[in-house]
């Protein structure tokens, strides 16, 4: 049978066995003087029990061979710890397995002549010192097993046959007790020789996977982008990298021995990091900044663990440092665009709808707010005579002058504030105790300022505005009522000659009848299929082919022709027809895309009323079973409202419709209607980026730098890039030098029935779902492509 000693011998290389010898037998010399001291205490306890009772050149003897052999053992132990000895392990073994025998003898053979002549009470403390003697030799000897074995043999033996000659049965039991002890420690030795091999064996391939890791680290900061950095017992940094001390522009001498989070700038994150650094915690991508060496900001995101030192090392934290500060640039321009009008710098219209909601909100009850909404006469004329670009500088003359006029004259109140909210639509809030008169004179001031010719490009323009007036709470305290009644007076105004403004009246919301009217003509709509739905190309920019199509609705009125979809669609959705609606249209694109030999995608665009309609999922199941299309080539666009209205719920819908194998694509991007909280909200296939942004996308650097942003953040996501309103071949060669994926619009076709683009036999669309129709309903406008003003 093979012995548990031999099955470790054969599992330690043969490379290192000597190693692992020499690490047994420096663990015995680290013990060996605290073990002679008890072997020379117990020899002088010995030898005063003694004194008296046998000769005295016998206590000589024993005192001499004691003394010799314990200075032998302090002699090798020096010898090989100074070094003055080669470490031969064998040889180093042997010279200890005498020493134990010479030092075993010297007390067996004293216990076995003079133990049964002597006193109970000096047999019992001889007794004692041999039984300390044994235990003593088996634990400081364990290193060297059978060292502790020749002592404890020697020794116990001795004591055996002094008890032996005593020849009593009490001693025999004694010595059957004192041989299974002695047996047992014997034991106890290799079992601890075995463990003490198998600790310094994962001792060692630890402190050799340490290296690797570290030259694997070391390799990686090298010819990698990241920064690796190291803490100390201290928190403070050790073995600063060239990359690290460069971005900051310090020496490495200079960062050594300084704290990480000294180095950032104060922030949450950052006593977030020290936190963790302190308490021993893991931290993951966490966000900090810093001063950088050209004296710009610097955004690292830091990921670390706590590490437990080996081998003497210092190092207790270990990270790396990645530089987000391009990604950081990238999301403060989005984050701009989301909220800011790209083409005037005045806010958008998300950021005025919210500032608007907090001061009616936030407004006492004797103070007023007056809406202004400015709109520039005959702004498409300045267009279509003199061209897009001068129509853009105007906008951006027009708002100056418009935000100039409300700060210098100071009849803003107390929270002034002017927006764009469309093409040549600007908006400005007065608040405070006088906002009425306020706003009438900011009005008539407004009039006469921007009435003042304007040059552009050596043309002579001749502008003016017109303005409509809704107070609160006179007229409501309702923000969308409020911003529905300015609207009315504007329109008022406009229709009343312009360059004049209005203030709302009762009698002015006749154009709520007329919706009225409209809404009703839309119920019956759907059952009489005047309905039509278009498509338009959606291009690769690579291969410039049509790889799908966007499904557009159209509505064929008997008497108003061919109605826009901007003006019934947000009537669908307040009264609840875009259920049926977006039903019909579903089924007849699905219908439609299915005869499709090409296999070319559909997009459809959703509202926020159908994704939280239960009706929904059931219903795409259904025309998907129905037609046989795969819903691979099925996509999806939704708005920022269907993330605003119920969100949770909206987001499980749109992760169910992912389930089922379709995209989802955010549209609107740019135009304050997606901001980049939502790109984290849900995992988009897609990102639309909105006409405005593409329009003077070949003339203005600014407009280049905003869609290169966008498209370099929907790539790093991971995300789809598709630009709208492509219409000069400059635009889609800008587009393809910065990375975006698809393009749409007229330049490669206006949206038209699908038989212009796929001639084919005629098709049996959906039926009209009119038992479905439910009752007319008021709810919140919801943003959907009801924006669209496509062709």
């Amino acid at each position: 049978m093979v012995s548990r000693q031999a099955v470790l011998r054969t599992a330690v290389a043969p490379e290192l066995r000597d190693w692992a010898d020499n690490r047994l037998i420096s663990a015995h010399i680290r013990i060996v003087k605290p073990m002679v001291a008890g072997t020379v205490l117990n020899a002088v306890v010995v030898c005063a029990a003694l004194i008296g009772r046998i000769p005295w050149l016998d206590i000589a003897m024993f005192v001499g061979f004691t003394f010799g052999a314990a200075w032998h053992r302090v002699w090798l132990a020096d010898g090989i710890a100074r070094g003055r000895r080669q470490k031969r392990p064998q040889k180093i073994a042997l010279a200890f397995r005498l020493n134990s025998l010479w030092m075993g003898l010297t007390f067996g053979i004293l216990l076995a002549l003079w133990f049964p002549g002597m006193p109970a009470d000096v047999q019992l403390l001889l007794a004692v010192c041999a039984t300390t003697q044994i235990a003593s030799a088996a634990y400081t000897v364990r290193t060297l097993p059978k060292s502790a074995t020749i002592y404890v043999a020697c020794q116990a033996i001795g004591l055996a046959i002094g008890l032996a000659r005593i020849g009593t049965a009490t001693a025999l039991c004694a010595i059957v007790v004192l041989m299974l002890a002695s047996a047992l420690l014997v034991r106890m030795a290799f079992t601890a020789r075995d463990l003490f091999v198998t600790r310094i064996l994962s001792d060692r391939d630890l402190a050799a996977s340490a290296r690797t890791v570290k030259l694997l680290l070391n390799e990686y900061e090298e010819s990698g982008s990241d920064m690796l950095f190291e803490l100390d017992r201290d928190h403070r940094l050790a073995g600063v990298s060239r990359r690290l001390s460069s971005a900051l522009g310090l020496s490495t001498g200079e960062l050594e021995g300084r704290t990480l989070t000294d180095l950032l700038a104060p922030s949450d994150e950052r006593d977030s990091l020290a936190r963790a650094i302190a308490e021993r915690k893991r931290v993951s991508n966490l966000i900090v900044s810093c001063e950088g060496a050209d004296g710009h900001t610097l955004w690292w995101s830091v990921t670390g663990r706590p590490c437990f030192p080996v081998d003497g090392e210092r190092t207790t934290f270990r990270g790396v440092i990645t530089d987000v500060t391009s990604q950081r640039i990238a999301e403060s321009r989005a984050q701009r665009m989301a909220s800011f009008d790209t083409l005037t710098g005045l806010p958008n219209r998300v950021s005025f709808d919210r500032v608007l909601e907090q001061v009616l909100d936030g407004r006492e009850a004797s103070d007023r707010v007056a809406l202004l909404l400015v709109d520039i006469d005959h702004f498409k004329h300045v267009n279509d005579v003199h061209g897009h670009p001068v129509g853009d500088a105007l906008l951006r003359i027009q708002a100056e002058a418009m935000a100039g006029c409300v700060e210098d004259s100071g009849l803003g109140g107390t929270t002034p504030i002017v927006a764009r909210l469309a093409s040549d639509e600007f908006a400005i809030l007065v608040t405070g105790h006088d906002a009425c008169d306020h706003a009438i004179r900011l009005s008539e001031l407004l009039i006469d300022v921007l009435a003042q010719p304007v040059v552009i490009d050596g043309r002579d323009l001749a502008v003016s505005v017109s303005v409509g007036i809704a107070l609160a709470p006179f007229h409501t305290d309702q923000k969308d009522q409020l911003q529905s009644y300015a609207g009315i007076s504007l329109q008022a105004a406009k229709q009343g000659g312009r360059s004049m403004w209005e203030m709302f009246e009762p009698g002015m919301d006749a154009v709520l009848h007329e919706r009225h009217a409209l809404a009703l003509d839309l119920r019956h709509a759907v059952a009489r299929g005047e309905l039509r739905l278009f498509i338009q190309p959606l291009v690769d920019v690579a291969s410039e082919a049509k790889t799908g199509y966007e499904a557009l609705l159209r509505w064929q009125h008997p008497t108003r022709g061919l109605v826009a979809p901007d003006q019934f669609i947000p009537i669908a959705e307040e009264t609840g027809l875009i259920v049926p609606i977006g039903e019909w249209v579903i089924r007849s694109a699905f219908a439609e895309a299915a005869t499709w030999e090409g296999g070319e995608t559909i997009a459809i665009n959703l509202s926020a009323v159908q994704v939280g309609h239960a009706n929904l999922l059931p219903v795409i199941v259904n025309a998907l079973a129905e037609t046989g299309l795969d819903p691979a080539r099925v996509e999806f666009e939704i708005t920022e409202s269907v993330l605003l209205d119920n969100s949770e719920t909206n987001i499980e819908v749109l992760n169910r419709l992912h389930t089922l194998g379709v995209k989802i694509a955010l549209d609107d991007f740019g135009t304050g209607y997606a901001s980049l909280t939502y790109l984290l909200t849900f995992p988009f296939d897609k990102i639309k980026i909105d006409r405005r942004f593409i329009s003077d996308l070949a003339t203005r650097e600014e407009s280049q730098a905003i869609v290169g942003a966008v498209i370099a953040l929907a790539n790093q996501l991971g995300m789809c890039t598709l630009a709208e309103g492509v219409e000069e071949q400059d635009q889609l060669d800008t587009l393809r030098r910065h990375g975006c994926r698809m393009v749409q619009g007229w330049l490669f076709g206006k949206a038209l029935p699908s038989e212009e683009y796929h001639p084919r036999r005629e098709i049996a669309l959906a039926p009209p779902p009119a038992a479905r129709l439910p009752r007319a309903r008021k709810t919140r406008a919801s943003q959907t492509y009801s924006r669209r003003a496509r062709a």
